[in-house]
């Protein structure tokens, strides 16, 4: 008898196959009952006779509606064999998070998991293993998850329907056996009917579901990988082909309140040109491509141009404003980045049409014109740096640099100023709330931003402390590093060409460097509501409590430039401490006295260190985009190489 028992059964069911444990092949049987989990049994293909191992396995995807059957359905799949597609995580990344809950029992075995498939909950016996991809079943959970993901980063959308924010409700789709390593949208439960949702949908299959425990494995990665670049492509023929459609023209308003497919204000006309936005930022936070940013965010331009969004008037919808005022913003970082000019400026007076309005209470908290401008002074002073970065033929600036350099440093103080101005009225969980605190907050970071661009080279002298290339931070070139060295320019040369000192220009650097890290430590984290917050309002499930918290990391540049200016002024501090010169600090000092200042410095580089640390977890909250992903190295490496402990 116990030889009957202990051979092994023709077919187990999922949540033995999941947890790897025995089965004894009834229905329930023994471990989920003991586990008071549901058990449900399905074809293995692993199981029956053994097959020779010439025998090739059956990997043909499954048709859609065998597909849908097996959402939230967790199944055991095999590592991929080609690890070298594999990008390892810091499996420390996210930490632990809560397990899915018992199921309940269901005695039907035809019948599909997601019909029974309950909130989770922290008491859980069961859990997710292998690879698992976030997916939605409809244009409008796409939209609810816009609402959560991407517009408390970047409000492409108007307001949604109601004054709460939308429920966000993913399903967790596993690939059976059969289809692992098939990436194809057919596999899905569910395919995007527009360029815009197929975008937004490469972002959040970027994003692990909730209570995923294994969203730093490998595996996990390249799904989520795969899906985000499959999307990204499949939404970029899209968008081709309705603008090929939309060829003939704008239509006439009574067309515009008939097409409401993805949302009840958005008419299908802007959809390319928000889709084509979102593969801008897709490209750049994920992929790490500058240039193919800004190709995507000048088609958007064309396009909306094209449509004549950029010439209406008091009468424009909210919907049309978004999207031509997103994709200026999107197209000025772009420019930004990519050290270029953009291809319509902001002042350009055929741009007729008004800035969107946030649904908030206090209007004078509308930041769209404030950003704008940061965006419009961090590219002047790109143009205005360019001589000195990149020598001319005569190897000469340009002689107007000073007057220049004054100019702009006083314009950028009056936009500072404004960052001061900054409403409450966005201290609170609203969707438009949450995207006005987000755009106050980038406003005020672009804005330092722009200064630190203005000052960094007078302070500094460009010398490079990164590895790798970021933004327009020179980088270290371990095999020319002796010729690199002996490039720097003379400090005679300097004083000749900057209206600043170098002293003034490290204490303007330092202030806006804090600044920069106390504005990205202030921006509102989408995606789930905190705990505390779905208790109190009972509309909320509490599944939604847990999970990622990041945001879409595409002005990161910020960190970048505001930490190469705090990990330069600790090495200065601390070579003024080793060599007993801290005079030639004092002006980074408070109040600086012969008596006291080896305590000042220390206080400072306490104050540095901190300020490198929080823009260091800023960045590492965004780590499930793979572009930013050298950013974090080199940040880590220049942190630890300067407090090892």
């Amino acid at each position: 008898m116990n030889d009957r028992i202990n051979r092994p059964v023709k077919a187990a069911c999922l949540a033995c196959r999941t947890s790897k444990t025995r089965c004894d092949g009834q229905n329930p049987c023994r471990p989920c009952t003991l586990r008071d989990r549901i058990c449900i049994y399905r074809p293995s293909r692993r199981g029956g006779p053994r097959r020779g191992h010439r025998q090739a396995v059956d990997s043909t995807p499954l048709p859609p509606s065998q597909a849908a059957a097996i959402i939230d359905a967790p199944q055991s799949t095999p590592s991929l064999t080609d690890e070298s597609t594999l990008t390892p995580v810091d499996s420390n990344l996210w930490g632990s998070a809560t397990p899915f809950s018992s199921l309940g029992r269901n005695q039907g075995s035809g019948r599909a998991l997601k019909d029974v498939w309950s909130p989770p909950h922290t008491e859980s016996q069961g859990e997710l293993q292998g690879p698992v991809l976030r997916v939605y079943t409809s244009e409008e959970e796409i939209q609810n998850a816009y609402y959560h993901f991407v517009h408390p980063c970047l409000p492409l959308l108007p307001p949604p329907p109601t004054s709460s924010l939308p429920q966000d409700n993913p399903h967790v789709f596993q690939p059976s056996h059969g289809l692992a390593g098939t990436v194809e949208l057919s596999c899905l439960p569910y395919q995007p009917t527009s360029s815009l949702s197929l975008a937004l949908s490469a972002i959040l299959a970027l994003i692990p579901p909730p209570h995923d425990r294994n969203q730093s494995e490998p595996c996990s990665v390249w799904l989520r990988r795969s899906y985000a670049q499959l999307f990204a492509q499949a939404a970029l023929r899209m968008a081709e082909k309705e603008i090929e459609d939309f060829a003939g023209g704008w239509p006439s308003s009574d067309g515009l309140a008939e097409d409401r497919t993805f949302h009840p204000q958005l008419p299908t006309q802007l959809h390319p040109i928000l889709a084509l936005v979102v593969l801008s930022v897709y490209d750049l936070c994920q992929c790490g491509n500058k240039s193919r940013m800004r190709m995507r965010a000048n088609q958007a331009i064309t396009t909306a141009m094209d449509y004549s969004l950029h010439q209406l008037d008091e009468n424009a919808t909210e919907a049309q404003r978004r999207a031509w005022w997103t994709a200026v913003i999107v197209m000025y970082h772009s420019s930004a980045i990519n050290d270029s000019s953009p291809i319509i400026n902001i002042s350009d007076p055929r741009i007729t049409t008004p800035y969107p309005r946030l649904d908030i209470h206090c209007k004078a908290s509308e930041p769209w014109s404030l950003l704008l401008k940061a965006q419009d002074a961090i590219v002047s002073v790109c143009a205005v740096m360019r001589p000195v970065t990149a020598k001319s033929p005569n190897g000469s600036p340009a002689l107007d640099l000073r007057e220049q350099a004054c100019r702009l440093d006083r314009h950028i103080l009056s936009l500072a100023a404004d960052c001061d101005l900054e409403s409450e009225a966005a201290e609170n969980d609203r969707a438009e709330n949450l995207a006005a605190l987000s755009l106050w907050k980038t406003a005020c970071a672009m804005t330092h931003t722009a200064r630190v661009k203005l000052h960094r080279y007078r302070a500094f002298s460009d010398i490079p402390i990164f590895l790798e290339k970021h933004c327009d931070l020179t980088f270290l070139k371990l095999d020319a590093f002796p010729s690199q060295t002996a490039s720097l320019p003379a400090q005679s040369d300097l004083d000749s060409i900057f209206p600043f000192t170098q002293n003034e220009s490290s204490v303007i650097c330092l202030k806006s460097s804090l600044a920069i890290s106390r504005a990205l430590a202030g921006l509102p984290h989408s995606g789930y509501l905190p705990l505390r917050t779905a208790e109190m309002d009972g509309s909320r499930i509490s599944s939604n409590a847990t999970g990622y918290t990041g945001s879409l990391p595409f002005f990161k540049c910020a960190a970048m430039q505001a930490s190469y200016v705090l990990y330069m002024l600790v090495h200065r501090v601390r070579a003024a401490l080793s060599s007993k010169r801290l005079s030639v600090c004092y002006p980074l000092l408070n109040h600086p006295e012969p008596v006291t200042e080896i305590q000042d410095a220390k206080r400072l580089i306490e104050e540095l260190r901190n300020g490198a640390n929080s823009m260091i977890v800023c960045m590492k909250r965004d780590m499930i985009f793979e572009g930013i992903g050298g950013m974090i190295r080199d940040l880590d490496a220049a942190y630890f190489s300067l407090f090892p402990n």
